[in-house]
């Protein structure tokens, strides 16, 4: 006889934590397309960086990318007060060196009005219950060397810094250069 109820079962599928009684944490549906498009927009600022697009092409970009079925991207949305205020986006892979189910963070982001609320842990602590209800061994992150506020955060988890990797990144304009070399 298993002590695990039903609703524990569909807690893997849909983590959803309430941490203080103004802020939830769940699994993001196309129906959060438009609070994730806000939030992006306020990410791309953070980087210093020109949005593209306007925000309703943006959420329908995300609407149709991300919650295809095979898109292949989790999201993680932190809500406070029917808010939208941060999300922790990540991919479920198959590391094949070591055999083993690992998580890939692409990023965590908190809005600015409300760094320091504990969003970004709680979205932290919420993928880590993840990871450990579907039996994923191994968690992985990168961030920029300039984010010393990121940095501080990520060293208050005790991660294992891996100074070996170098990471590479090919971006379209440098991807057709290429190609059209070949």
């Amino acid at each position: 006889m298993s002590d695990i109820t039903d609703e524990q079962r569909n807690s893997a599928e849909k983590p959803t934590e309430s941490i203080e009684s103004d802020l939830e944490i769940r699994i993001a549906t196309e129906s959060d397309a438009e609070e994730l498009a806000w939030l992006n927009q306020e990410l791309l600022t953070f980087y210093g960086l020109p949005a593209r697009n306007q925000r309703s092409f943006v959420s329908h970009a995300i609407a149709k990318g991300v919650f295809q079925e095979n898109s292949g991207l989790k999201i993680l949305l932190a809500i406070e007060k029917d808010n939208a205020i941060g999300f922790l986006a990540f991919s479920e892979v198959f590391a094949l060196a070591s055999c083993q189910k690992s998580i890939f963070i692409q990023d965590l982001f908190v809005a600015r009005k409300v760094r320091k609320s504990g969003a970004g842990r709680a979205l932290m602590e919420t993928l880590f219950k993840f990871a450990i209800d579907n039996e994923i061994t191994q968690i992985d992150w990168t961030t920029d060397a300039w984010n010393s506020k990121a940095i501080a955060f990520y060293e208050h988890i005790v991660p294992s810094l891996k100074t070996e990797k170098i990471l590479y990144r090919l971006n379209e304009e440098r991807l057709n250069q290429i190609i059209k070399k070949s």
